[in-house]
C-alpha cells in the first residue's frame, strides 16, 4: 500500500547547486541569500550532503549555511516495501546537522561498493590509466564481497532475536556474490571483444574519434531543440546511419537500463541525457579523466536529476547549466534553471 504524501503548498522550492553554496560559506553575495530565503523555500538533497562530507574540515561552515537558509531536505520518495524508487519527492523540515550525521551513518558501510561501481565509468571516461578491465573488475567483486560479509556481520547480532536469520543470509549472499561476478565476467568478455589495449583504453576519446564529432561542432548548437539538433548530426553517419533507433534509444531515455521492465522516470531519464551529453562533447566536463573531476562530474549529474522536482534550480556553472536545460527541455520537466552570474564572485 502507498503511503499517503501530503502535497507540499509552501512557497516555489529552488535546489541551489554547490558553487553557490560555496560562495555563502565564502561570506559572498550574502544580500543574494537573504533574497532567495524570501522567495524560495531552499532545498537540498543526500548529493549535496556527500559533497559536504566530501569538504572534510568545512562541512560544518557548509551546514551552517544551510541552517541559516532553512533549508529543507529533498529526498526521492522510496516505496514500501523493497525501497523502490517512484517519481515522487518528499520534503522534510530538519536540522541539516542532523541530516548530515544521519547520511554519514547510513552510507559509511557502502562507500567501498559505491566507489567500485562508479569505476566503469571513470574508465570509460578517460580515468584508470595503466588498469585493466580484469583488474577493476577483482576490485568490484572484492568490494561487494566485503558488503556481503558486513550483512552477514549484522545477521551475527540479530541472532538471538530472530532464529535462522544467520543461515538464510549466509545463502543469500553467496548467491548474490556469485550472481555479481557472473554479471562482471560477461562484462569484461563482451568489452574486451571490442577494445585492443584495455589498460590505455578512452571511451569517451575513442568515441568522438570514430564519428568525428565533438565539442568543436556540438558547442555550436543553440536551443531550443538540443537534443533533436544532436540527433540530427549523428543520425546520418555510420553506425548510425545504418541502424533503425530513434532519438529516445540514442540517448539511452527509451527504457530503464538496469531494470528493463520496471517504469523509467524523468528524474531518472535526466541522468541518461546528462551523461550522454557529456560523452558526445556538448560542453563537457572538463578533465574526467582525473578523479576529483569525475566525482565532481558524477555530483553534478545527481544535482540535475534531485533538482528536477523543484521550480527553480541555480547554478554558477554555464556548462552545467546547458546540460541542464537540454534534458530539461526534451523532458518537458518545468524547473527553471538559472546561470547565476555575479560581478566580483
Amino acid at each position: 500500500m502507498n503511503a499517503y504524501i501530503a502535497e507540499y503548498k509552501g512557497k516555489p522550492t529552488a535546489y541551489l547547486d554547490q558553487n553557490i553554496l560555496d560562495l555563502f560559506v565564502k561570506g559572498i553575495a550574502i544580500d543574494f541569500a537573504v533574497a532567495l530565503t524570501q522567495s524560495f523555500q531552499i532545498v537540498f538533497s543526500d548529493e549535496t550532503l556527500k559533497e559536504i562530507r566530501r569538504s572534510g574540515d568545512h562541512a560544518q561552515d557548509f551546514l551552517v549555511v544551510l541552517r541559516r537558509l532553512n533549508a529543507h531536505h529533498l529526498k526521492n520518495y522510496l516505496e514500501q516495501p523493497g525501497f523502490i524508487p517512484t517519481d515522487r519527492a518528499t520534503i522534510t523540515v530538519c536540522d541539516p546537522f542532523v541530516a548530515y550525521d544521519q547520511y554519514c551513518e547510513n552510507v559509511g558501510s557502502y562507500l567501498d561498493i559505491m566507489k567500485s561501481m562508479e569505476q566503469w565509468l571513470y574508465k570509460f571516461s578517460g580515468g584508470r590509466v595503466g588498469d585493466g578491465i580484469a583488474e577493476i573488475n577483482a576490485e568490484q567483486k572484492a568490494a561487494f564481497r566485503g558488503l556481503m560479509g558486513q550483512m552477514q556481520s549484522s545477521a551475527t547480532v540479530l541472532a538471538n532475536a530472530i532464529p535462522g536469520i544467520e543461515e538464510v543470509l549466509r545463502q543469500c549472499s553467496v548467491l548474490m556474490e556469485q550472481q555479481y561476478s557472473d554479471t562482471l565476467n560477461e562484462t569484461e568478455r563482451l568489452m574486451k571483444q571490442n577494445i585492443v589495449d584495455d589498460k590505455y583504453w578512452s571511451g569517451i576519446k575513442e568515441f568522438r574519434k570514430a564519428v568525428d564529432i565533438g565539442p568543436k561542432e556540438l558547442n555550436n548548437i543553440e536551443p531550443p531543440g538540443v537534443l533533436q539538433q544532436i540527433w540530427e548530426s549523428y543520425r546520418s553517419i555510420p553506425p548510425y546511419s545504418d541502424m533503425e533507433i530513434t532519438i529516445e534509444t540514442f540517448f539511452g531515455v527509451s527504457k530503464n537500463p538496469i531494470y528493463p521492465d520496471q517504469p523509467y522516470f524523468k528524474h531518472q531519464k535526466v541522468t541518461g541525457i546528462y551523461n550522454m551529453l557529456n560523452t558526445l562533447g556538448y560542453f563537457p566536463d572538463s578533465k574526467v579523466h582525473k578523479e576529483r573531476r569525475f566525482v565532481a562530474s558524477l555530483s553534478d549529474t545527481s544535482h540535475a536529476s534531485m533538482a528536477s522536482f523543484c521550480n527553480y534550480l541555480f547554478s554558477r556553472d554555464e556548462y552545467f547549466v546547458k546540460k541542464v536545460r537540454a534534458a530539461y527541455e526534451f523532458l518537458e520537466i518545468p524547473t527553471s534553471v538559472q546561470l547565476v552570474v555575479l560581478e566580483n564572485a
